[in-house]
Formats: C-alpha cells, structure tokens, sequence
C-alpha cells in the first residue's frame, strides 16, 4: 500500500506523516472564508497574507488523488553577527531557513525513494496548519502555532498531493470520521495554561478566543517590507525575524525545542552592510536602486547577500536588516 510506504519513508528520515482524502483541502478552504466573513480574522492580515494559496487550483496531478502532510523537524537556527566589535547571536525561528527548498528537497526526495515511479506528486499551495490540524498531524496551540509530539513547534509543514493513490481501491486512511469532517485539533494544555499570552509582547495571543489577532503579532510585521507600527515591540532573544517568546514559554516545546548553527556568520562590516539595507528600506531611501545594484556597488553587502543564499533567504535580507536595527536601537538584547 501506498500510505505503508509513505509512512515507513517518513519515519526513516524522522518526518512524521498523515495522508486523507483531498475533501478536507475544500472543508479549510471554506473555513478560512467563514472566518474572514465573520471578521474573525482581520481584512488587512487576509489580503496580505492569505490570499496566494491555490488549493487544488492548477494541480499537474491526474486521476485519484490524496493529500500527505509531513512535519519535517526545524529547529532555532543561529547566525552570530560582530555588533560595536562584539559578536552578538542572533536567532531565525524554525522554518525560516530553506523554507521553499525544503519543499523541493522532500518531494523529491519522496518521489525517488516512497514513491518510485508508480505515483505523481506535486506541492499543494494551501493553509497547512489548519489542513495538518484537520488531519490530526499536528495540534493548534493558544498561540496559534501547530505542535507535533515529539517535536513541540520545531517542524515544518510540506504538504503535497499524491496521485492515483486509490487506483486499487484503496483508502489511504481509514479513521473515522474523515479528516474533512473533523475539528481542527487543538492541544488539551492550552485550556489552564496562559504562557504564551503572557509572553506576548504585543497583546497578539487573546483571552476571550483561541484564534489570535494576527494583526498584532510582531512576527507578521517583521515579515513585512511596510514601516514597522510604532507599538511594536521586538521581544528577546534577538531574531532576525519572526519572534519566538511565545514559543520558549510553551511548556508544550520543554525539551523538544532544539537550536543549530545555521552555518553562517556575518562581519561587522557584513553587519553594518545589512542594517543599512534595513534602514533604508524603513526609511524609504534607496527606492528604485535594486538590492542587486547596490551589492554590486558594496562589497559587504554583496558578501551578506551570498549568506543569506545559502540560508535560502535572500529575499528576506532587508527586512531582517531592519529588524536587527529596529531591535538595537531599543537596546533589545544589547549588553551596555
């Protein structure tokens, strides 16, 4: 059986898998309108963030077909930086680093050693937390981040739609009931537990509803090439991007919540060469000089900007050099 194979591919490389039928694809779609329509989630945060996925919209794939989510484990990736003559780590949360090359890696790798030659496979572009959560994968936490056992938040979803999964009619799960129709899962702690809304820098993580105000979590606007809000407030350690006090606080991740180096590390020249590219994209300045012209006019920058390609995030650099200067500047982290 295809799900055998699938399964027993996954736990050689330590990936955990679920597999179901590509009704719940349609059942998180439908959810995530209701919500917007409801104004449960903010029209801001759901133009901006959550209208590139494409579902099933497109796909290569022919005949049967199921949905397989894996959680690959990422852990903290660290990548020190030479600030005022010190060396400062700075922290990118898991997935960051090769994010969409990960993607690429396991597909290909799934096709060449699970799924050999007997079924197609594509990348499925849709919401993966909330169609993992729906099929049992991983469970949402008050946080609004997907813990897997055994990993806690250290994992990276990779969702891909196999084909011709039925072709002897089988069913590649047989729980009842199908994922489409459950409850997305959600961790039984988060009930008596108020960690991470404690922890909230900014007041993202809400009392009242397990959904949070995503327009308010600092990890949004740090991803975001638009002006940092004036209220934003960049909690420690010092990431790069994203913020990870909600996720250090989690009883959820004691234990499970594992660093790496990321390989990289940059000069103080290096560091000096991508706080400006941040400021000046904070600033507005620089507007119509591409990243790439200015490297080639910096040779720092330049040095940076291979690094950062490397971590397969060269299209991040100016927002994480912002970040690492919106956090100096407010003395986040920095020892006096």
């Amino acid at each position: 059986m295809i799900e055998e194979r699938l399964r027993e591919w996954a736990a050689a490389r330590g990936y955990a898998c679920a597999m179901t039928d590509l009704g719940v694809v349609e059942t998180v779609r439908r959810k995530l309108e209701e919500r917007r329509a409801a104004g449960m989630i903010e029209a801001g945060f759901f133009a901006d963030s959550l209208t590139g996925f494409r579902y099933l919209e497109g796909s290569s794939i022919t005949g049967p077909a199921c949905a397989v989510v894996l959680a690959v484990p990422s852990p903290i990736s660290v990548l020190p930086v030479t600030v005022d003559g010190r060396k400062v780590e700075t922290l990118i949360p898991p997935t960051y680093v090769r994010y969409n090359a990960t993607f690429e890696d396991v597909l290909a790798d799934m096709k060449e050693n699970a799924l050999r030659g007997d079924f197609e496979a594509a990348i499925l572009r849709a919401p993966l937390k909330s169609l993992a959560a729906h099929m049992g994968l991983v469970a949402y936490g008050r946080n609004n981040i997907t813990y897997r056992p055994g990993f806690g938040s250290g994992h990276q979803l990779c969702g891909y739609v196999v084909g011709a999964a039925w072709e002897t009619g089988e069913r590649p799960m047989a729980d009842e009931p199908p994922a489409a129709q459950r409850a997305e899962a959600r961790l039984e702690r988060c009930g008596d537990c108020r960690a991470c809304l404690q922890a909230c820098p900014t007041g993202a993580i809400r009392e009242d509803r397990f959904l949070i105000s995503a327009e308010r979590c600092f990890t949004l606007h740090s991803e975001s090439r638009k002006p940092m809000p004036a209220w934003a407030r960049p909690a420690g350690p010092l990431c790069l991007i994203g913020c990870l006090a909600c996720q250090l606080v989690c009883p959820e991740n004691k234990g499970r919540l594992t660093t790496a180096p990321s390989g990289v590390e940059f000069t103080a020249e290096e560091t000096d060469a991508v706080i400006g590219a941040g400021r000046d994209l904070e600033m507005a300045a620089g507007a119509g000089l591409s990243l790439a012209a200015r490297a080639e006019k910096n040779a720092a920058l330049a040095l940076a900007l291979a690094k950062f390609e490397r971590l397969g995030m060269t299209e991040d650099i100016e927002v994480m050099g912002r970040n690492l200067w919106f956090a100096l500047a407010k003395g986040n982290n920095r020892k006096q």
